[in-house]
């Protein structure tokens, strides 16, 4: 009976291991947007602002072109960017700024890179 018990525990951790090894990699959504017949369509613009410096020359056109944007801040950006947090902060009707989280840790439980971020790892790492 206990070899049977470490057999059966033997075959599920293989199994285990097997499956993870060979699960689907994520995709990875790209968008392609087809004007609308009656040109009235519309977009919704959204960036991720995610741990490297703002590019200027993106944030003056939004600017000057009066372009408004939702734009996702983590916590380590918003260290990096006081500047252009404070451009963003004088233009409250331009920009909105929500929470991507402190490090942006993509919630994925199993080691992998994902937009070549390195994952959580694990389902306790997620939780």
């Amino acid at each position: 009976m206990r070899l049977l018990q470490k057999n059966l525990c033997m075959i599920a951790m293989l199994m285990a291991l097997l499956s993870s090894a060979h699960a689907a990699p994520l995709v990875e959504p790209t968008l392609h947007i087809k004007p609308a017949a009656s040109g009235t369509g519309r977009v919704a613009l959204t960036l991720d602002a995610c741990g490297g410096k703002t590019d200027t020359r993106i944030l003056s056109a939004l600017v000057d072109n009066r372009i408004p944007a939702t734009i996702f801040v983590t916590g380590i950006w918003l260290k990096r960017n006081a500047e252009a947090v404070a451009i963003m902060r004088a233009h409250p009707d331009l920009f909105e700024l929500e929470n991507h989280g402190g490090r942006h840790v993509p919630a994925v439980d199993t080691p992998q890179k994902v937009y070549g971020i390195r994952s959580a790892g694990s389902p306790e790492a997620v939780a």
